[in-house]
C-alpha cells in the first residue's frame, strides 16, 4: 500500500478507479448468476439534519391525472421572490453491490471507506455508522474495506487486532459476529473472501491485483507528493522502510 494516497485530493481520484478494478476482477467469476455494480449515493450534511440517500431522486411530471399533458397555470396575486437554499454540504460516496440477477436481490454490499467516513468530527463518522447499522440489519452481506491509516476505526464489540488496514466481513448467517482481517503497511494485501448466496461458495478478491491495476496506469508513483508529512505519522520502523523504498525508486524524501 502507498500511504501517500491518503493525501487530498489523491484518495478521491484513486477510489473510483479502484472500485472499478475490483468490479472487473469479480465479474468474470460471477456472471451470469450475479451482477456487480458501482452505485453512488449521497451523504448530505445540514446544520440541523444529516441523512444519506442510496441514489439521487429523479422526479418527472409530464402527465396530469386525466391522462393529458400538465400545463403551468398563472395564479393572480402571488408573491414571487428569489431566496437562497439552506446551506448544506454533499458528500458523494460509491460502493459495490453484488446482485442475484434472476431475482434482483442485493446479496452483498462492499463499502470502501473514505476520509469523510472516518473523519474525526461526528458528522461523517456517525452518518456512516447509521448506514452501517441499516446494512447489518438487512438480508445482505456487508464487506467493508478500510485502506486508510488515518481517521477513526470502525467499532466492534472488542478492540481490533493490530494493523494499519482492515477488512470487515459481515456474513448474514454469522451475525452479530463478523470476521476482521488486519494487515500492516509493509505486509502484502491479503485475499478477501466475498460471501454470496448460501448455495454458492465464496469467491476471493485479490486486493493486490486490483490495487496494481488502479495504481500503475495512473502513475501515482510519479504524482504523489512524497515530500509531504503523513497524518498520522509513520512509526520509526515504517518511516525507515518507506525512505528505503523511495530511495530505491529514485524518489528520496
Amino acid at each position: 500500500m502507498d500511504p501517500y494516497l491518503e493525501l487530498p485530493p489523491y484518495w478521491g481520484d484513486f477510489a473510483p478507479t479502484f472500485l472499478a478494478c475490483i468490479r472487473n476482477q469479480l465479474l468474470p467469476g460471477l456472471l451470469p448468476k450475479y451482477e456487480v455494480r458501482i452505485e453512488e449515493y449521497l451523504f448530505v450534511e445540514h446544520d440541523e439534519e444529516r441523512l444519506h440517500r442510496l441514489a439521487p431522486d429523479v422526479t418527472i411530471s409530464t402527465v396530469d391525472e386525466s391522462g393529458g399533458h400538465a400545463t403551468a397555470t398563472a395564479v393572480a396575486d402571488e408573491t414571487m421572490v428569489e431566496l437562497e437554499y439552506p446551506e448544506f454540504e454533499p458528500h458523494p460516496q460509491r460502493h459495490l453491490v453484488l446482485i442475484h440477477r434472476p431475482t434482483g436481490q442485493v446479496v452483498t454490499v462492499m463499502e470502501l471507506l473514505s476520509p469523510w467516513n472516518k473523519s474525526a468530527t461526528e458528522e461523517g463518522f456517525d452518518a456512516y455508522l447509521r448506514k452501517r447499522e441499516e446494512l447489518l440489519a438487512s438480508h445482505a452481506h456487508l464487506l467493508e474495506l478500510d485502506l486508510l491509516r488515518g481517521g477513526r476505526r470502525l467499532p466492534m464489540s472488542k478492540p481490533l487486532p493490530p494493523g494499519d488496514y482492515y477488512a470487515f466481513i459481515g456474513r448474514t448467517q454469522r451475525r452479530p459476529r463478523g470476521q476482521v482481517i488486519a494487515w500492516s503497511l509493509r505486509a502484502p494485501f491479503p485475499l478477501i473472501p466475498v460471501p454470496l448466496l448460501p448455495e454458492d461458495p465464496e469467491v476471493s478478491l485479490d486486493l493486490a491485483a486490483a490495487f496494481q491495476r488502479a495504481y500503475e496506469p495512473a502513475l501515482y508513483d510519479r504524482r504523489l507528493p512524497y515530500h509531504q508529512p503523513l497524518t498520522p505519522p509513520l512509526s520509526p520502523a515504517d518511516e525507515a522502510w518507506v525512505r528505503q523504498r523511495l530511495a530505491a525508486a529514485g524518489k528520496a524524501r
